[in-house]
């Protein structure tokens, strides 16, 4: 089971873009900020925290200096990382699917998650779909407020508790390896929801079709499809020209592919003569 901290009782929340950071209060933001980070990623850049706070390279790292010597984080060339044995850390180390999965490419999927929500506007109804790149949506997703439909335990769980947004899970079975919503494989879990996005991972995109490899899945995942006015599928290139078990979808329903610059420009160029947006980060 993912496990979500909250350090010291306080809900992180975003910061303002150009507030005097000489404020106690605002000290302790920044903190929580980069144990927000860190709880997400294990490890942060310096640039990655000062692009995150909006504070000056020589401020976080005065902050860096008094949270190692409160044994909160360990300094490192270049940024900080857990302290090992810490139970973020622990929860790091999970042996569990989601935790394996959600380690493979992870700037990528950052990159990728990161672009996906500028396309989001306050007030829509969006789907999400449970997935390794879509959960790296949620560090973004603190700055908005959104009706947000989605079968990923872990996604919901941590907007719950880290931004305003209103969080809607469809009926199912948590399964605790993958940390998605199983339903029925007869029955539509969002079938009493309309959306102006669904946002989708995939297992591989084709010329002809998406497809991935978990029946269970595939069947929420083609009901995201059918009531959703947009498909938006996130995907780093590891995932162009790779054939998943099962079809979900001919890849003309998707609207907008949003990958890496690494994907195979042949497949990128057949999409883009379909019709579909490619966006690469």
């Amino acid at each position: 089971m993912m496990i979500f901290i909250d350090y010291a009782g306080v809900r992180w929340v975003a910061l303002p873009k150009n507030p005097c950071y000489n404020s106690p209060v605002l000290e302790k933001q920044r903190k929580d900020a980069i144990m927000r980070l860190l709880s997400l990623y294990a490890v942060a850049s310096t640039h990655d925290v000062v692009e995150a706070t909006g504070a000056s390279e020589s401020t976080i790292r005065r902050d860096f200096i008094e949270m190692e010597r409160d044994h909160k984080l360990i300094r490192v060339r270049g940024g900080v990382q857990l302290v090992a044995g810490t139970v973020v850390d622990k929860i790091q180390k999970d042996d569990s699917t989601f935790v394996r999965r959600n380690s493979i490419n992870r700037e990528k999927k950052r990159r990728i998650a990161q672009k996906a929500c500028t396309l989001l506007r306050d007030g829509e109804t969006v789907f999400i779909d449970g997935g390794t790149t879509t959960y790296y949506m949620v560090e973004f997703l603190s700055a908005f407020s959104l009706k947000i439909v989605t079968n990923s335990f872990a996604i919901a769980s941590y907007l719950v508790d880290h931004s305003k947004c209103t969080v809607i899970l469809p009926e199912g079975t948590v399964d605790a390896d993958s940390q998605l919503i199983l339903s029925n494989i007869t029955s539509d879990p969002f079938a009493n929801y309309t959306a102006s996005k669904a946002i989708m991972g995939t297992e591989g995109i084709t010329e002809t079709a998406l497809t991935n490899d978990e029946k269970l899945l595939i069947q929420a995942e083609r009901a995201m499809i059918e009531h959703a006015r947009e498909v938006i599928i996130l995907a780093d290139d590891s995932k162009f020209g790779n054939l998943g078990h099962l079809t979900l979808c001919p890849v003309e329903k998707a609207s907008r592919i949003i990958t890496t610059r690494e994907a195979d420009p042949q497949l990128v160029r057949s999409l883009r003569q379909k019709g579909i947006e490619i966006i690469q980060v």
